[in-house]
């Protein structure tokens, strides 16, 4: 590979900023093992109700700190990552707020593509916990097809090939969940569960009782555009946006894929 094709890939130092950092006191990092498009921000804003979390940033993905880490390539895994830029930024963050607000012990940090290479983020720092979870995988797909495209200027050939690639998106990425639940016998929680009683996230958390005893399960919270609201299950409301050939096209991949929807408590339609 030559020179600037490596550094291309690598990209420069504005890419993957190195500020001075203290690294003599870290917080816990919980880190969210989620899908896209999961109610993820709304488990993170619940978690961040507490006077001793916080996020990294204000939807909840330390990633979009990093120009990089945030770019088009992020969800590859052979991806070049400079770890000690997310050191660097993330504990800068979190000392920056802990300064103004103080008494900060927890960061939830819930980036999405944090999922294929977590076992090196977490090489960086020295206390963390996590938490997976999952969503029904047609109201994902509805929701990304609705949150990523502009569904009115798309014609049906276009719609059912983009509903295909996100239903194997969510059994790629359900996989790499299962997997890691299974191999670090980390804690799940899917919306569903979240959604019917979002103080079930409190037996979930691997975090001292006074971080949970500040945390106010049931506050109303503003998820992207929603207004202000109390936790409720969006699921129908989004699947009644896909037509039955959406289902049908949905359906069709999902179906050789029955273990993995039994193991998150899902089923095809």
């Amino acid at each position: 590979m030559n020179t600037s094709t490596q550094a291309d890939l690598e990209g420069s130092q504005n890419d993957w900023p190195v500020p001075e950092y203290r690294g003599d006191r870290e917080p816990h990092f919980l880190f969210l093992i989620t899908p896209p498009y999961s109610g993820s921000t709304a488990i993170a804003k619940v978690l961040n109700t507490g006077s001793r979390t916080m996020l990294l940033h204000h939807t909840g993905e330390g990633q979009l700190l990093i120009p990089a880490l945030a770019g088009r390539r992020r969800w590859r895994a052979d991806m070049f990552v400079d770890y000690e830029s997310i050191r660097a930024i993330w504990l800068t963050k979190y000392h920056e707020v802990n300064e103004i607000v103080g008494g900060i012990e927890a960061v939830i940090e819930k980036s999405p593509p944090n999922m294929v290479r977590i076992d090196r983020i977490c090489e960086m720092f020295s206390n963390y916990s996590f938490l997976a979870n999952n969503r029904n995988p047609y109201a994902i797909c509805a929701s990304t097809l609705y949150r990523t495209r502009h569904v009115e200027t798309m014609d049906n050939e276009q719609r059912q090939k983009s509903l295909r690639r996100f239903s194997k998106g969510w059994i790629q990425r359900s996989e790499i969940i299962k997997t890691f639940v299974e191999r670090y016998s980390a804690p799940l929680i899917t919306y569903e569960q979240f959604c019917e009683r979002p103080e079930r996230l409190r037996d979930k958390l691997a975090l001292e009782d006074h971080i949970k005893n500040s945390i106010n399960f049931n506050e109303p919270i503003a998820v992207k555009d929603y207004p202000e609201q109390t936790i409720s299950n969006q699921n129908s409301k989004q699947i009644a946006l896909l037509s039955n050939q959406d289902l049908d096209t949905i359906s069709s991949i999902l179906r050789s894929h029955e273990h993995l929807l039994d193991y998150f408590g899902y089923a095809s339609l």
